[in-house]
């Protein structure tokens, strides 16, 4: 006599009972595998999705934005608009510490880009700190040549080496960035060159939001005290966008997840048919199992550790499939198939126990009814 048999005999008669019928186990199994990998999958999927998205927006709750109060969208322009000047910008970059920097000036301008007109062109420190090039190459001492947007360049045709004239000057395109401030982007010396030490606006890219805040405050109370809410410099952080973005990634990956649990509950159904099929062909084994002794407890517990056994075995089937499908989905998305978020064990935790609960529940009916089979009735059936 086996151990199991000795010590587990309900255990014993599930598993047997299981193994006896192994092409309809295999059925059933197959199913709630289906739906454990849709979870588990589906988890992966959107935390990989999120970080990717991450990578791609950056850091933006880092960045602290400051705006000339002469750059600021009002209904009339200000008289005397208090500058941004160099003496401005030393304290700003006191404040900012080792945070980079990326100044701009924006003017009026004339002049062709393609088929279009130039209307404003702005000049540019640090380029590289704000702005990512996506053709082309920015020379690290970069002193001529202009940087267009991907959007212009694709609308327009343009490419590195294209001609633009600005404000009766010749250049070449340089390098395509993504979205720019102004038509063209020039180094800052060709901007306005009679008019140096006044600039349009500030980037400033602290190491993190808590960082980006604090900047944030400190040159509210250096540039702003004592200005009229009208002539104030517009202090900006981009922590409210990056909440914004964090919380529609979080709604994402909570439909991704009902959507796989509704392939689940569908697994559950298959469970509760296949289960209700097993007790009607075995009524005559149950009957026998009841005259000599096996209570309806026995027969109800036997068949619902027949939908455990199915419902771990799928459940861990499953687990082994959502990692091969995240592999994949990280290999697409990050370009590393080992890139596995911070959530993948949340994910699969949840797959796995959903997908043994749904299990567990879909088993009790059919082991209700195969309990409550009189032993006489099941006899004489047969």
């Amino acid at each position: 006599m086996s151990w199991l048999r000795k010590y587990f005999p309900r255990t014993y008669f599930a598993q047997r009972n299981l193994a006896r019928a192994r092409v309809r186990t295999l059925l059933a199994v197959l199913v709630v595998t289906a739906g454990v990998v849709a979870v588990g999958g589906l988890g992966i999927f959107g935390s990989s999705f999120e970080a990717s998205q991450q990578q791609n927006l950056g850091d933006v709750a880092n960045e602290v934005t400051v705006t000339a109060p002469s750059e600021k969208p009002t209904r009339a322009p200000l008289e005397n608009p208090v500058p941004l000047d160099e003496r401005r910008l030393k304290s700003i970059n006191s404040i900012a510490g080792d945070s980079m920097v990326t100044v701009l000036r924006t003017r009026p301008a004339t002049g062709r880009l393609g088929d279009s007109e130039v209307r404003s062109v702005t000049g540019v420190q640090n380029f590289n700190a704000t702005y990512t090039v996506v053709a082309g190459e920015l020379p690290t001492n970069w002193q001529n040549g202009v940087v267009i947007s991907s959007k212009d360049a694709s609308f327009l045709q343009l490419q590195v080496g294209s001609p633009v004239r600005v404000n009766g000057r010749l250049y070449r395109v340089v390098a395509v960035a993504g979205d720019i401030p102004g038509d063209v982007m020039l180094p800052m010396r060709l901007v306005e060159p009679g008019n140096e030490t006044r600039y349009s606006k500030l980037v400033i890219h602290a190491d993190d939001a808590v960082e980006a805040s604090r900047i944030a405050g400190d040159l509210d109370t250096e540039l702003n005290d004592g200005l009229d809410r009208k002539e104030e410099f517009q202090i900006d952080t981009r922590e409210a966008d990056a909440e914004a973005i964090q919380q529609q990634f979080t709604s994402t990956s909570q439909f991704l997840l009902g959507i796989g649990s509704i392939s689940l509950v569908i697994a559950g159904v298959s469970i509760t048919n296949v289960q209700l099929m097993s007790a009607r062909e075995r009524r005559r084994e149950i009957g026998v199992l009841r005259a000599i002794g096996f209570s309806q407890l026995d027969i109800l517990a036997i068949m619902l550790i027949e939908t455990v056994i199915m419902g771990t075995i799928a459940s861990l089937a499953g687990i082994v499939g959502s990692l091969g499908a995240g592999a994949i989905i990280n290999t697409v998305l990050l370009g590393d198939p080992t890139a596995f978020q911070p959530d993948t064990t949340r994910s699969l935790v949840i797959a796995f126990v959903v997908g043994v609960l749904i299990t567990l529940v879909a088993g009790i009916y059919p082991a209700w009814v195969a309990s409550r089979e009189r032993p006489v009735d099941t006899l004489r059936d047969q």
